[in-house]
């Protein structure tokens, strides 16, 4: 069986190459539109489902819940690959000095990652002041990263 465990692992590691190599990169275009569907599914149910609970415009429910769960769960996969250079595009509001403060932009992702992670627990527990503290929380995070690196509209 020896025998065979060394052309198997060169096999693996040519097919890994030609797959590797048959992917074209992500044109400008294509991040930001994975970036904006992104920060859309997050803002959603963060502005609509939790933000008019703390407003008072929309009563506390399950759904709710959800909806802090499924910003959460998105925050979680946030990473410096929605902001690769070139995707600066017409259409897009970013501003090309993210492309070159890598580090920043991780403790700025963090900062939402964290903030996200203490929201569900709030939402979970129908206190309207926790909500709000969570809620307030994350949307400072999300705005510090806009501030610095969103155009103005």
């Amino acid at each position: 069986m020896r025998r065979w465990a060394r052309p198997l692992a060169a096999g693996a590691g040519v097919l890994l190459a030609a797959v590797s190599q048959a992917a074209p990169p992500e044109d400008g275009k294509a991040a930001f539109e994975r970036r904006e569907d992104k920060m859309k599914h997050m803002g959603r149910p963060f502005y609509l489902g939790i933000g008019r609970v703390v407003k008072g415009t929309a009563a506390y429910g399950p759904d709710t819940v959800t909806a802090a769960e499924t910003v959460a769960a998105l925050a979680s996969t946030l990473d410096r690959s929605l902001f690769p250079p070139g995707s600066d595009v017409a259409e897009s509001k970013i501003k090309p000095e993210i492309f070159a403060a890598n580090d920043h932009v991780d403790q700025l992702i963090a900062a939402v990652q964290a903030a996200t992670a203490k929201l569900v627990p709030a939402v979970k527990t129908g206190d309207k002041a926790a909500i709000t503290v969570a809620y307030t929380a994350v949307n400072n995070a999300c705005n510090a990263c806009h501030t610095k690196f969103r155009k103005d509209e």
